[in-house]
């Protein structure tokens, strides 16, 4: 037990690193190649932090555990939105949003709404994952498309908090600082990784001997684990006032957990569909899309008050999970 709490304290210590490093890598990478932080969030960080989604989900489907597959999802999706963003805008509440994210949040509402409508018979087959998996491609595409169009409008002169940390690079060539960055960025996403698969094996391995059932392990700490790079980047991009990163991180991750995580697997699987993801999870994780729409597509930002409100309801749904499901 206490050689777990150990690991348990490392793995933490790994995505701390890891995110510090992901942010102002990728951040000051955006400001050399004129390219939005909010388009890096929506693309290399939340494709990078949802890389554990991906992986977990793969391995349980390759150990004959594929209904692991869409708890998982969900249940991070929700993770991203309750705990992530929520406990973030606590912290320091989201003020500026730009325009530019409100395709973004149809782009995440449409995804959740189709991923439900798939799941109702109860599995999610075949040419619905191919479908799914086409999303992610055209999403990506159109970002990128869209960043290069408006690349000049979209770069503000100065991003706060880039620069701490990375002083050294000044005096290096343009080529190399790119090259140096991009080692940053990439390592880390491993670090990350790394941070995620320690402290979930650890995790588990606490509450087995707690004595919490398979089912409600991952039902709450798989999908809370495999969000903590997100939880870790967003914490990170708050102290750093990357808010663009962080909302970016966010909506980009549930994105890619839908069409890039859920599709690819469900090409090579039929995901199985249990009544309580259709009941619960599905209807949580769309409540909470709604209510993160509302907030930065209407009030265009997240205070408090709504965020209080989200982080209780997730407390609530994990409370709901561990007293009702065995």
């Amino acid at each position: 037990m206490a050689e777990q709490i150990i690991f348990f304290v490392w793995g933490l210590l790994l995505l701390y690193i890891g995110a510090e490093l992901l942010v102002g890598a990728s951040s000051r990478m955006a400001l050399l190649l004129d390219i939005a932080p909010m388009v890096v969030g929506l693309t290399v960080v939340a494709f990078g932090t949802s890389a554990p989604e991906f992986i977990v989900s793969l391995i349980a489907a390759l150990n004959g555990k594929i209904d692991v597959a869409v708890g998982n999802i969900v249940g991070s999706n929700i993770a991203n939105i309750g705990l992530v963003l929520a406990l973030s805008a606590l912290l320091r509440p989201i003020k500026k949003v730009t325009d530019g994210i409100r395709d973004e949040l149809i782009w995440v509402l449409v995804a959740s709404l189709l991923f439900f409508a798939f799941a109702m018979d109860r599995q999610v087959i075949t040419w619905e994952g191919a479908l799914l998996t086409i999303g992610i491609f055209v999403f990506t595409g159109l970002l990128i498309r869209r960043s290069m169009q408006n690349r000049d409008a979209d770069v503000a002169d100065d991003v706060p908090g880039v620069a701490t940390g990375w002083l050294w690079l000044d005096s290096r060539s343009r080529g190399t600082k790119l090259f140096l960055l991009a080692i940053g960025t990439v390592g880390g996403i491993v670090v990350l990784g790394k941070g995620s698969e320690i402290t979930i094996d650890a995790a588990v391995a606490i509450a087995e001997y707690l004595g919490v059932s398979q089912i409600v392990i991952g039902l709450t700490m798989v999908a809370f684990g495999t969000s903590l790079p997100e939880l870790a980047t967003g914490i990170i991009s708050v102290i750093k006032k990357e808010n663009e990163i962080l909302v970016g991180n966010v909506i980009g991750s549930n994105i890619f957990n839908i069409l890039g995580v859920a599709g690819p697997i469900a090409l090579m699987f039929n995901i199985p569909v249990a009544a309580s993801n259709l009941t619960l999870d599905f209807p949580v994780m769309i409540l909470f899309t709604l209510l993160l729409i509302f907030a930065l597509f209407f009030l265009k930002r997240l205070g408090r008050l709504l965020s209080l409100l989200l982080f209780s309801g997730y407390l609530l749904y994990i409370y709901y999970t561990f007293t009702n499901i065995s």
